[in-house]
């Protein structure tokens, strides 16, 4: 992390504990930070970049995997330090994927059939599967029958990247604390449970009160409040997208907001994953509408319970409300964007294109704000 410029703080981990509840198929986490006396500016909307540390079982297994030993030296290839084999592993490699490149040095040392033909020009589609489904330790298990160039196979992992978390608290409710709704990650590798390395390392890994917490500010000016606290708000947050609107909720609060708020929530079931249920249910001049998918045999989501309000929601719109929606960008907001078409074309009987026009109107004039991923 030493090369790149930004004003990267260690905070702590005050609190944390789960949001989800018994029977929940998933695990969330609230996660509070402390950060009282830090030189930390932030707003609701914007998110935290956290540089996690990779989990130390993993890195014991994969020096085991490489033959080699925690204190072996290397020189990092990007920034020059010679750190431990441990310390490179630990903070500064992507344990998770590995490149092409990666089985090229394998098959020069330590030549297989299999790596062989996957490195073939016509084997492009069944490399990309190979790649996307193989981490380094399952590779170098299955693989490495002799111990490779220690120095050459640490040049072939990525970086440890920053991982990317919603604000989920107002500074001016919480000056010395900055909350985190965090979802565990995990999947199956083989026949080995594997965690995503920032969700491991703030729900399981970091030491309440002990462990450092490097973190940094990544500004969200496309996703702020309007600056007229009489405004209204939609907010349409799914899962882990609900972290921004508490942020926003408590920022509305505190300036005792004359505007109404609206709010969707989706999860899988009202019982376990219903987050921050009292808090929501506690303030005031806030409609909520909730779409807990799997609490019937039909799947409702947030955009059939928009579908229902159509008609209240179109004039909210026409009366000047901003809608916000935060989460998944790869289904959830693309579902969202339909219905509001829909909307805009049943409510506003606009023709097709118009609607697309409308639309493009609200995301420019700052009235229909995405912060997806």
């Amino acid at each position: 992390m030493g090369n790149i410029d930004r004003n990267i703080i260690n905070a702590r981990i005050k609190d944390r504990y789960p949001l989800t509840k018994a029977g929940s198929t998933k695990q969330t986490w609230h996660i509070t930070l402390d950060i009282a006396g830090l030189p930390i500016d932030y707003h609701p909307g914007d998110s935290i970049g956290i540089y996690a540390k990779n989990d130390p079982m993993l890195v014991a297994h994969l020096i085991e995997a490489m033959q080699s030993e925690p204190s072996a030296l290397i020189t990092h290839k990007r920034s020059g330090q010679e750190l431990t084999l441990v310390e490179f592993l630990t903070h500064h490699a992507n344990l998770s994927r590995i490149g092409s490149s990666f089985l090229r040095l394998l098959h020069e040392r330590d030549p297989s059939p299999r790596i062989g033909s996957l490195l073939q020009p016509e084997n492009k589609e069944d490399l990309r599967t190979f790649l996307a489904e193989t981490d380094p330790l399952g590779l170098l298990r299955e693989y490495a029958k002799c111990k490779l160039p220690l120095q050459e196979l640490c040049d072939q992992f990525g970086p440890l990247l920053p991982r990317f978390y919603s604000v989920a608290s107002s500074k001016r409710v919480q000056p010395d604390t900055l909350d985190l709704t965090v979802a565990l990650f995990t999947w199956t590798q083989g026949d080995e449970k594997r965690y995503g390395v920032a969700s491991h390392f703030l729900c399981h890994l970091a030491e309440i009160d002990k462990t450092p917490v490097p973190l940094f500010v990544q500004p969200a000016h496309h996703f702020r409040l309007p600056e007229d606290h009489s405004a209204d708000i939609i907010m349409v947050g799914p899962g882990t997208g609900i972290a921004p609107f508490r942020a926003f909720m408590q920022e509305r609060q505190h300036h005792s907001a004359k505007g109404s708020h609206w709010l969707f929530f989706g999860e899988r079931n009202k019982n376990s994953d219903f987050f921050y249920e009292r808090e929501w249910q506690e303030h005031p001049n806030l409609k909520i509408h909730t779409a807990f998918s799997r609490d019937q045999d039909e799947k409702i989501y947030v955009q059939h319970r928009m579908l229902e309000n159509g008609a209240e929601l179109y004039e909210w719109l026409k009366n000047g409300a901003h809608l916000y929606l935060c989460g998944d960008a790869q289904e959830m907001a693309k579902d969202v964007e339909k219905t509001l078409h829909q909307i805009l074309c049943t409510h506003g009987q606009k023709s097709d294109q118009d609607a697309k026009n409308h639309l493009k109107e609200l995301k420019k004039a700052g009235k229909f704000l995405l912060d997806v991923y």
